[in-house]
């Protein structure tokens, strides 16, 4: 998602191949060893396969909404990272608690809150985590969030009490944005010619 929100917000556009991680073509192994998504194809010698690095490159190219301006004054890279490592190590363990060791399904929300709360403690008064708008933090972050808020909305809705953060995601969640990264595409298969393009409107 925040590798989509990047093109969507750099006004850049790419062809897009969905793929299924339980069918992985052969021609995307090649391209990257690791086998995650999402990979950018720059160019056959330019591969670029870390979601905030390929951020970072739309971006780079065409930022008209200032979502980079941050960088300007914040050690940005320590928060993302945060979300990165440490929350998402734990909204796995949570989400998908029946893969992991589910009894400790709930030591491990309360660990992600502990840092949830270090995101809320960032939001300032006018609802965002940087100045008074959008910017690399929120498309950075928010996805997750909203991973966390999907494994169990009610509680999410109604008990989690980062409110600052809960706001912000609803807001996010109702953007033309988010709307337009969501769309479906067709998997893609090496055999056939199905291009596609993102975003698509």
């Amino acid at each position: 998602m925040r590798a989509r929100l990047s093109i969507y917000y750099s006004k850049k556009s790419c062809e897009i191949r969905e793929i299924s991680l339980k069918n992985k073509p052969s021609q995307f192994i090649e391209l990257s060893p690791k086998a995650t998504v999402p990979v950018l194809e720059i160019n056959a010698s330019h591969i670029i396969d870390e979601s905030i690095d390929i951020v970072k490159w739309f971006l780079s190219k065409n930022d008209p909404y200032q979502l980079l301006l941050p960088y300007e004054e914040d050690d940005v890279e320590e928060l993302i990272s945060l979300i990165d490592k440490d929350f998402k190590y734990h909204l796995d363990r949570y989400k998908y608690s029946s893969q992991f060791d589910i009894s400790k399904k709930f030591s491990h929300r309360n660990e992600a809150v502990k840092v949830a709360e270090c995101i809320e403690n960032k939001i300032s008064d006018s609802g965002y985590i940087f100045g008074n708008k959008i910017s690399i933090y929120e498309i950075c972050i928010l996805p997750f969030v909203r991973q966390f808020r999907i494994a169990d909305p009610k509680w999410f809705d109604e008990e989690f009490h980062c409110v600052k953060l809960k706001s912000i995601l609803y807001v996010f969640i109702n953007t033309e944005a988010f709307k337009v990264t969501m769309g479906k595409y067709k998997e893609w298969k090496s055999n056939i010619d199905s291009a596609q393009y993102f975003p698509n409107i």
